[in-house]
């Protein structure tokens, strides 16, 4: 089917690294609930069968690797993950298959279609080797990945017809729009713990007391003794030597890279007619028009563009776009940028983005850097490639020469040209001199048993190496008062003083539902009543938080007390000062908004029951088959 693509003309290979997010659908992972099981499905490489198409162990490896891509998964996890794979590959089949039983069809054109558009938008436009390349990268055949897309074509198709059936009344969106649009006012009390500070009791027999029902709050981590070993390529630079012959090699070998092409640096003014109306084209270039006589009276180019231009991204810069090389801007401003000289201001271009006016500041042709103008760049280069060498040969010696004889560490990092460091009492959290930012080091300090030396580690940002030997274990244990006294008197008076606030607020509330007015409340806890201005349900009050959290508002009448309700630092005691029904003279411009809304809504309910419902009605009649030993082999392999 895919003979039709080769007939297209194809483009510069683009890199292989650009993924494509149509792939990403089937790497989603769904539960079917029941889990694995049903009937049996034989063969030692198939893992279930869905109408007599098998799902074999190398599409769920692959489906594996592609969720993991990049990431190093421990194999435990994995393990884990894996039924859900299985489930979802047997999820998509069962989708296709019920598509088809209901008649639904993808063309071979609709599919080619489909996976040209996917492409173009990822890489610009559909490229035949590109496409191989990724397929190869995948460890997919074409005819493989085209009958993926096939099923995932399908099952989108039914789930359109799943979600073309949800209806929406005028009275639910009517509804719907009276609860997003309502808005309430309240007038509060807010009971903050560190109002309450001063009443906390702090005796040292109650700090005393809440330490001992609190005991594993407060523990002393674990700690651990260690030797640190820090090489940079900084100490080896001045040690290296580069001979000239080999910069000479260099520069050959790079040569393209001292190439620059022929560039013209341009500033430009944008009256754009993208996106406007056909009919203003003549008033929008009679106005660029008149700009352009304005600079040839000698009004200042920049000035105009930061005041007319319509590109975003150069009128605050007075229009400037920088260096230009061919092929980077549409044909017809290519062509007149590079028509001008240095000072040359052009007429007006039109573009399909609007009409332009050029100025050209400044212009290069194509060269190439001598070798003595690249010299000093090629022997930084080739400094530094030499220098992290020489460090990564030294570090290794080291740390298996420490490996062999630990004692020696001090004396073994001055030999290797390396910093030596010991950190006695080191907790996850210290940080490690000479290293910002490498969690993953201390990470391997504190996996690493006594005695061992972690492996080496690079931080190439920093173009320093480390490891470390671990001399001593500190095990973590649970603290004595003593030695956490402090810090168990300043959360015991943190946890005390929102206890306090708590219960005085729900007794406020209790008062407040009796009749008593919210300003009596406040002055008997010395605080005030605040006001939070209207809000709907799915904004904010002000003072408080979210709408969400004070949805009971919604349902209450002014006058109504709420609450205690607990939002950020604090608890509220709210009264609903007033409410605002939602202004239905809108309701007709948001309704489609409003019926998409729940429509979405629905779905996100009913779409997952949706497709159970296709899973176990295919398995009841027979036509999903499990191979339970094969997904237990392909676990254990996992967890081995």
């Amino acid at each position: 089917m895919f003979n039709l693509f080769r007939s297209r003309e194809k483009s510069t290979r683009i890199l292989l690294g650009v993924m494509l997010l149509m792939v990403a659908a089937s790497m989603l992972v769904y539960l079917i609930p029941g889990g694995i099981g049903g009937t049996s499905a034989s063969g030692d490489n198939v893992v279930a069968s869905v109408g007599g198409d098998k799902i074999t162990t190398v599409e769920v490896e692959r489906t594996i690797q592609g969720m993991t891509r990049g990431q190093s998964l421990p194999k435990g996890l994995l393990a884990m993950y894996l039924p859900n794979v299985v489930n979802q590959l047997v999820e998509s089949k069962a989708m296709a298959y019920k598509a088809k039983e209901m008649g639904l069809t993808v063309t071979d054109k609709e599919l080619s279609d489909t996976i040209q558009a996917e492409f173009a938008a990822q890489l610009g436009k559909f490229d035949m080797d590109t496409y191989k390349g990724y397929l190869s990268q995948m460890g997919m055949t074409e005819a493989q990945f085209e009958e993926q897309q096939r099923e995932s074509m399908l099952a989108s198709r039914l789930e359109t017809l799943e979600r073309d059936s949800l209806v929406v009344s005028d009275a639910d969106a009517k509804a719907e729009y009276q609860r997003k649009n309502m808005k309430v006012g309240l007038q509060y009390i807010d009971f903050e713990g560190k109002d309450f500070l001063a009443k906390v009791n702090h005796d040292p027999a109650a700090v005393k007391a809440y330490f001992e029902k609190n005991r594993g709050q407060f523990k002393i981590p674990e700690k651990r003794d260690v030797d640190l070993i820090v090489g940079s390529t900084v100490a080896f630079l001045q040690g290296a030597k580069v001979s000239d012959a080999e910069l000479q090699k260099d520069y050959q070998d790079s040569i393209d890279s001292f190439r620059t092409p022929e560039r013209v640096k341009i500033r430009h003014i944008l009256i754009k007619t993208q996106g406007k109306p056909k009919t203003e084209a003549p008033a929008l270039k009679a106005r660029a028009e008149q700009l352009l006589k304005e600079i040839k009276g000698g009004a200042d180019f920049a000035t105009l563009a930061k005041k007319n231009s319509e590109d975003p991204g150069s009128a605050d810069k007075g229009g400037e776009l920088g260096w230009v090389t061919h092929g980077q801007m549409v044909p017809n401003f290519e062509k007149a940028a590079f028509a001008l000289k240095p000072g040359e201001t052009s007429g007006v271009v039109e573009t399909e983005y609007g009409y332009h006016i050029l100025q050209e500041e400044e212009r290069q042709d194509a060269h190439t850097q001598s070798f003595e103008e690249a010299k000093p760049v090629l022997f930084a280069e080739a400094q530094k490639q030499q220098a992290s060498e020489t460090l990564k040969r030294s570090m290794d010696a080291a740390r298996d020469e420490i490996a062999r004889t630990p004692a020696q560490a001090s004396a073994i990092a001055a030999k290797y040209n390396l910093q030596f460091f010991k950190l006695d009492g080191m907790t996850a959290s210290t940080p490690l001199p000479e290293l910002s930012g490498q969690p993953q080091l201390s990470g391997l300090i504190f996996s690493t048993p006594k005695g061992g030396v972690t492996d080496v580690l690079d931080a190439d940002k920093q173009g320093k190496s480390a490891f470390a030997e671990v001399t001593n274990i500190i095990p973590a244990r649970n603290a004595e008062f003593a030695e956490v006294e402090p810090i168990v008197a300043q959360k015991y008076s943190t946890d005390e003083s929102n206890r306090l606030a708590a219960e005085a607020a729900k007794a406020a509330a209790a008062s407040a539902k009796k009749g008593e007015s919210l300003e009596a409340i406040a002055k008997d806890y010395g605080l005030t009543v605040k006001t939070a201005a209207p809000f709907t349900v799915d904004g904010a009050a002000e003072g408080i938080g979210s709408g969400s959290q004070l949805a009971a508002a919604f349902k209450a009448n002014v006058g109504d007390t709420i609450g205690p309700v607990t939002a950020g630092a604090g608890t509220f005691v709210c009264k609903v000062s007033e409410k605002i029904p939602a202004d239905m003279a809108q309701y007709a411009q948001n309704k489609a908004a409003i019926v998409e809304g729940l429509i979405q809504q629905r779905q996100q309910l009913q779409s997952p029951l949706f497709r159970d419902s296709i899973v176990a009605d295919l398995k009841k009649r027979g036509k999903i088959k499990m191979n339970d030993a094969t997904i237990s082999r392909l676990i254990g392999s996992l967890q081995g």
